[in-house]
């Protein structure tokens, strides 16, 4: 059980380089630009490239740790991770920095595609419900801390002091998925003709023919591409827009991130007491109704407080859909777990990687784009919960006989 534990705790902290790749630089834009020569456009483009990497990444490691096993993708995957950051501490070209942004997340792409397939070589789905939320637990601390140590970073080691950091917990990390996490994929678990291309098609066409995979992954999408929205646009809303300082705004930041763990805490909870669908169903309406409250907030200038209030409320939903998302789209499958978390992954990935860009494409020293988009897409998850929620109730009708349950 202690073991196992660990195995959680390490998984946790492959999605929590994700978080820190993305949060702990933020701070450092300004200084980046003038280092960099450029504006801070171009600095923003690093996240981009970022997403880009790691939507591909995925479609790598997921199907090769199943044909090859986890744990040697996971060296591949961190090793890259490393080489990726110890490259960016030493450049100050902007194209290097994007080609080794973009190199950062292929690797550590790894680290989120295989640990999903791994919780669920370990449990059935209600469970991975539940360590999908611990490992949000734990993960979740990176939002919060990640723009606070990036200020401290900046401030005393420069702007490159923050991938200095990562290389280091890449090597941390790595040294404890050799010593302390198993090969959960002993026996290959890939179809048998998946070896071929003919294979591999049909298993692709498996999983994208699942109703229960597109609709989660879906919803996922929709959470996740919510989430980042905010996040690329809230040094414009907090900082530019209401004026606060990069200390406030870090302060703000962490708050609103607190959101996420305390969904993750409280989600195996819930799922104890009404069905994961109805949760399911839940998060989606709440997430649509705040982000449309957000709107009427915007627009009438009324409370920086009330905004703070609805973006908390709608990371809160957020982290509600996460784990619930995950263990559905996955847990269909009994063989081919790794590509079935890679196609999820990439599809996460570009419909984020779209999104966003369409929000910072509408973006006009406003913030309406920001808020119009996040209640529009909320409506988009609404849709696919509800329809899983009707056919889950559809299949238990006809599952289950007369008056039993």
């Amino acid at each position: 059980m202690r073991n196992l534990s660990i195995v959680v705790f390490i998984l946790a902290l492959l999605n929590t380089l994700e978080s820190l790749s993305i949060d702990l630089y933020l701070p450092a834009f300004p200084s980046m630009a003038q280092i960099f020569q450029t504006d801070i456009g171009h600095i923003q483009i690093s996240i981009s490239v970022f997403f880009a990497g790691f939507a591909f990444g995925q479609l790598l490691w997921g199907p090769l740790s199943d044909k090859t096993g986890r744990k040697p993708m996971l060296y591949c995957g961190l090793l890259l991770f490393i080489i990726g950051a110890t490259a960016i501490f030493f450049t100050e070209n902007i194209y290097v920095l994007w080609a080794m942004r973009f190199l950062q997340a292929f690797g550590g792409s790894a680290g989120i595609v295989i640990g999903r397939a791994i919780v669920i070589d370990l449990y059935d789905r209600q469970k991975s419900v539940s360590i999908f939320s611990q490992q949000s637990q734990i993960s979740g601390i990176a939002p919060i801390v990640a723009p606070l140590l990036g200020s401290v970073f900046l401030k005393f080691w420069g702007w490159n002091s923050s991938f200095a950091f990562l290389t280091i917990l890449g090597l941390i990390t790595l040294f404890m998925v050799y010593k302390y996490v198993p090969e959960t994929n002993s026996k290959m678990t890939l179809p048998e003709n998946a070896e071929d291309e003919k294979g591999l098609k049909d298993h692709l066409k498996t999983i994208l023919s699942n109703k229960e995979f597109i609709s989660s992954t879906m919803i996922g999408s929709i959470a996740f591409a919510s989430l980042i929205i905010y996040i690329s646009n809230a040094p414009f809303l907090f900082m530019e827009l209401h004026g606060f300082s990069s200390g406030v705004f870090s302060f703000i930041f962490g708050f609103n991130s607190l959101a996420l763990i305390t969904a993750a805490y409280l989600t195996p909870k819930l799922i104890k007491r009404i069905s994961d669908t109805k949760l399911l169903l839940a998060a989606t309406l709440l997430l649509l109704i705040v982000c449309s409250l957000h709107i009427l907030i915007a627009a009438g200038n009324l409370s920086v407080a009330l905004e703070i209030m609805m973006l908390y409320l709608s990371l809160l939903a957020i982290g509600v859909l996460f784990p619930i998302t995950s263990a559905h789209a996955l847990s269909p499958f009994k063989e081919g777990r790794g590509t079935a978390a890679a196609v999820m992954g990439f599809m996460q990935l570009m419909v984020t990687f779209l999104l966003s860009g369409l929000a910072g494409f509408l973006e006009a020293d406003s913030i309406m784009p920001m808020v119009f988009m996040r209640a529009g897409i909320a409506i988009i998850a609404v849709w696919f919960a509800y329809r899983s929620f009707k056919g889950k109730k559809a299949s238990i009708g006809l599952e289950s006989p007369k008056g039993a349950i």
